[in-house]
């Protein structure tokens, strides 16, 4: 596999592809463009089958380690890949190391290892253990372990900490890369650390980037994913950002993960990040809420998004979104899906899921295009208007209460890890 950018141009947003993929010769994925967010190795809340009614191109999935660690046993049996494993050969599969729309538990690291959080408890992942788990699941692409346990308000030692643990984390896997069998031609990509310290930055670039065999990098340490990634704004990671992909060679694929608002992700393609995810589709879907923000750089003003638990769509019998053809919009109405929501119906969340990452990778579909007309910058002041206009107070509090029952769960982990150590992966599971 490899990434072929059209403009060189630093600080700029450019056009790409991943081209050359092994057993897919014909299969060109345009970027910049967003990941399929994965739990378990499954888009949450539908099925595989219905999500060929989504979309009938091939995409890439993406498979975060902290959700699909408990497969190991089963895949050191299993012959085939991990896109084959959960029912969806014909994507293309990215390794994560966690998971961008859960939010991850700071601290509690040991050396020459991670802590990875997972729903059995705390696993300790080292780069061996980490290369071994690849080698198993053949993924089509995946990133090198790193540790990005940094965000805005990170003291220096943990930056310096976290800059040192990636360089020897990077080296480790490249080495152990060499004597793999069965993801030799897997695309592979490194991670940046150093927080928002830009001399801890440089000196991780400087540490990792002298292998050509990297087909790109991940701006890691931004924040500890999950929900209240959505409330960052672009001004404040805008300066890691330039700084970063000033110090990249151009020729690299650059990656961000998170659930960024579309208003940061149009601005972090203006900087030339090419690869993203759809982790932001998950957490709106969570809060009963439809993205309705235009994806038209000529297109009508919409409402941002729509919160559809509200009474007022009781009544309203039009779909999510007019002129949308996903199949929740082409089916069903505003006033049924608030009923399926209010009343807890499984249907509810799968509609809007649907809906969601249809319009999701309809927004990746026209940033393209508006690249490559230079009609970017209309599209991001529209998108721009509609989101701060919308920014009602309920709106915040919705994002407000998804952070907060992040925060329950970190208290209680903490308060499980002060309990007998020995016995903490049976605690957290009871």
């Amino acid at each position: 596999m490899k990434f072929i950018v059209e403009s060189l141009t630093k600080n700029a947003p450019r056009l790409g592809a991943l081209r050359e993929i092994e057993n897919r010769p014909n299969l060109v994925l345009e970027t910049p463009m967003a990941m399929l967010y994965t739990r378990g190795g499954s888009i949450p809340h539908i099925t595989n089958e219905v999500f060929k009614l989504l979309t009938q191109k091939s995409q890439i999935i993406q498979i975060p380690l902290v959700s699909t660690y408990n497969f190991e046993d089963v895949m050191s049996v299993y012959k085939g890949t991990i896109a084959e494993f959960v029912g969806m050969k014909e994507c293309i599969s990215c390794l994560t190391v966690q998971d961008p729309g859960d939010h991850t538990l700071p601290g509690y690291h040991v050396e020459n290892s991670i802590p990875l959080w997972t729903r059995h408890g705390k696993v300790l992942i080292s780069a061996k253990s980490y290369m071994n788990l690849v080698s198993l699941f053949k993924p089509d692409m995946y990133y090198l372990l790193s540790d990005g346990d940094t965000n805005i308000s990170s003291p220096a030692k943990r930056i310096r900490k976290s800059v040192q643990n990636t360089i020897k984390y990077h080296k480790q896997c490249i080495d152990t890369h060499e004597n793999l069998t069965g993801v030799k031609n897997s695309f592979m990509m490194g991670a940046i650390a150093g927080g928002y310290d830009l001399k801890a930055r440089k000196e991780c670039i400087d540490g990792i980037c002298q292998n050509d065999s990297i087909g790109g990098y991940l701006i890691d340490g931004l924040h500890n994913n999950g929900p209240e990634v959505e409330l960052l704004a672009a001004d404040e990671i805008n300066p890691v950002v330039v700084f970063v992909i000033n110090n990249l060679q151009p020729t690299k694929l650059r990656a961000i993960h998170g659930c960024w608002n579309p208003v940061v992700i149009l601005k972090l393609v203006q900087l030339g990040v090419d690869l993203f995810d759809t982790s932001y589709c998950y957490i709106v879907t969570e809060r009963s809420c439809a993205l309705t923000f235009t994806i038209d750089a000529n297109g009508n003003d919409e409402k941002f998004e729509l919160n559809l638990r509200q009474a007022d769509f009781a009544e309203d019998f039009g779909p999510i979104l007019p002129g949308c053809t996903c199949l929740a919009c082409s089916k069903y109405s505003r006033a049924y899906i608030h009923y399926l929501v209010n009343v807890q119906e499984l249907l509810g969340p799968v509609l809007l899921t649907i809906h969601n990452v249809h319009h999701y990778m309809r927004f990746f579909e026209s940033i393209r295009q508006c690249i490559g007309n230079g009609t970017l910058s209309l599209l991001e002041e529209k998108v721009g208007n509609q989101f701060h206009s919308s920014k009602h107070v309920d709106q915040q509090d919705n994002v407000l209460a998804s952070c907060e029952r992040v925060d329950s769960a970190d208290a209680f982990a903490s308060a499980v890890l002060e309990m007998d150590r020995d016995n903490i992966t049976a605690s957290v599971s009871s």
